[in-house]
């Protein structure tokens, strides 16, 4: 009875991936590339084989992929597969001259690199002591913490709460920016990305309201200063990952993929009736198609360019760096005409653009330690919790580097943060293990 229950598991996650992929396609032929020929999202019509093949690597992972999580980095997994390791699969054929070229190569080592992060999700943990900090030090400590992040905002940018549509943020993007140093712009993604969620999740789990109202206000405020949409998206990717983790996590992966597929195809249906691509271009686009879209150029560019070695960032005092602007804004204006724009791309093609495949396989690696390490500490720490902690820093993996997750977005912080804050120690807390994800959610 269990094998038939985990080959119908198996099946519905492959055929789930399928739809999400053909989604994925349908998105992109109909909707974006006609709308977005322009800013580099071409069809230039790759053949049915190179579609099947490409396909065919983007499924794979799928067949042994772990839809029943017991660690964050499987959660953390799951994440980068769909939002990350799929699109860069398979949308940069129909932005190719030749889809058969060298940029294969760069497929199957991404590939090299996913199987990476999932045999780390595989290796025996560690144990590690508790934090001997009195509890109360503890949330003293993290009320003061949050009360200076915020501190540090409202100096820079006044308090006011006033969120605009989707379609107006750009203007308060230019404000923010012009607005913001170093500082404020360190407050503003450890509050987006660490603290407001931890505060949401603790505020769910426990029952507690005002923790609840805190966190999302918060999130408001900081939308409100920096038009910034991924705050909004990254609360609805919050409650569909604490949504996915019911049951004890036994259905997450299965139910997270269907999430995606449902999301994709209710953006592209709402459109196509309203005859225009407004949520398709959000979500969609945005966030899947066109950090796909982006490894393809940041491949052609540093294929026959001298790579960073990272020389505009940790490596700066030990390398000269060939170029005047990041490779984001390199790749941006090279490709876009532009020398504000920011083109954003996954740990991968970062990586890429540092040290070529090898830099892919290394970062990979680097993660896979970071990610086990992780989840050495979660093992004595409530599993949901850990999961909300570490998913939305590990999401930026999706458009930032390795480095910039690492430290600025936060991963960290949320290591740090899971270390000292006892959640073990819950009040009827069973949930020392994945195994007893039974807190109601």
């Amino acid at each position: 009875m269990r094998e038939m229950q985990l080959s119908v598991g198996r099946i519905t996650v492959i055929l789930g991936v399928i739809t999400y992929i053909a989604a994925l396609y349908i998105a992109y032929i109909y909707l974006i590339s006609p709308a977005y020929s322009y800013y580099q999202l071409t069809n230039l019509h790759p053949s049915l084989w190179v579609t099947i093949l490409s396909s065919l690597l983007a499924v794979l992972p799928s067949f042994w992929l772990e839809y029943r999580v017991q660690r964050p980095s499987q959660v953390i997994y799951w994440t980068l597969y769909l939002f990350a390791y799929i699109p860069v699969i398979i949308i940069p054929d129909f932005i190719r001259v030749d889809a058969l070229d060298s940029f294969w190569i760069f497929k199957l080592v991404v590939f090299a690199g996913l199987m990476i992060l999932y045999f780390f999700s595989k290796i025996s943990l560690i144990e590690l002591p508790n934090t001997n900090f009195p509890v109360a030090a503890v949330n003293v400590g993290i009320f003061i913490g949050m009360s200076l992040l915020y501190a540090v905002m409202i100096k820079a940018y006044g308090f006011h709460i006033n969120p605009v549509s989707f379609k107006e943020v750009y203007g308060v993007r230019e404000v923010y920016r012009s607005e913001t140093g170093r500082i404020a712009g360190y407050a503003v993604t450890w509050l987006s990305k660490i603290m407001d969620m931890f505060m949401i999740t603790i505020g769910i789990m426990r029952g507690q309201l005002l923790l609840l109202f805190v966190g999302i206000f918060g999130q408001v405020y900081v939308y409100s200063v920096s038009g910034h949409k991924s705050v909004v998206l990254s609360m609805g990717l919050l409650f569909v990952i604490l949504f996915c983790l019911r049951k004890s996590g036994r259905t997450f992966g299965i139910s997270f993929v269907w999430f995606m597929v449902a999301f994709v195809v209710l953006a592209f249906l709402v459109d196509i009736f309203n005859d225009n691509i407004a949520l398709t271009e959000i979500f969609t686009r945005r966030m899947l198609l066109l950090p796909g879209a982006l490894s393809s150029l940041f491949f052609d560019f540093f294929s026959t360019h001298e790579k960073t070695y990272l020389g505009h960032s940790i490596l700066g005092f030990f390398v000269d760096y060939p170029y005047k602007a990041s490779p984001s804004h390199l790749i941006g204006f090279t490709y876009f005409g532009s020398e504000e724009m920011s083109a954003n791309v996954n740990m991968w093609a970062d990586a890429y653009s540092a040290f070529g495949y090898v830099g892919v396989i290394a970062f990979s690696v680097l993660l896979g330690c970071v990610l086990w390490l992780y989840d050495s500490i979660a093992q004595k720490r409530n599993f949901v919790l850990s999961v909300a902690l570490m998913v939305m820093p590990a999401w930026s993996l999706v458009d930032s580097s390795f480095i910039i997750a690492l430290f600025t977005n936060g991963i960290v912080i949320a290591m740090g943060l899971n270390y000292l804050y006892r959640s073990d120690l819950w009040e009827g807390n069973e949930h020392v293990s994945a195994k007893n994800i039974s807190n109601p959610v």
